[in-house]
């Protein structure tokens, strides 16, 4: 399963898998929806599958985006192996969990 991604707000959910394959699609569909929202932008990952360091590359291009013009990307929800993903890529304060 590929990842969908919807936007309610300034709240961005994830669900399904972002693996290599469809990565680039993913993240050109999050800019899009993160172009229409304003200011800070809150990313739901509870539906997230199989996190991995493509997941975590793809958040870190959408925080990028935001941070270009000002605003911030924080996590919610956030699974376990994703938190230690970046735990140990040192990015927590590059994208900050927030309590839901």
């Amino acid at each position: 399963m590929s990842a969908s991604l919807s936007r309610d707000g300034a709240k961005l959910r994830v669900c399904g898998h972002i693996g290599f394959a469809g990565a680039n699609l993913a993240c050109e569909q999050g800019l899009a929806l993160i172009a229409g929202a304003a200011g800070d932008v809150v990313v739901d990952l509870g539906g997230l599958e199989s996190p991995s360091s493509v997941s975590v590359a793809v958040l870190l291009r959408w925080a990028r985006a935001l941070a270009a013009r000002g605003d911030r990307l924080s996590l919610v929800n956030v699974p376990e192996k994703c938190r230690a993903i970046l735990s140990v890529s040192g990015l927590t304060e590059a994208l900050p969990e927030v309590q839901p």
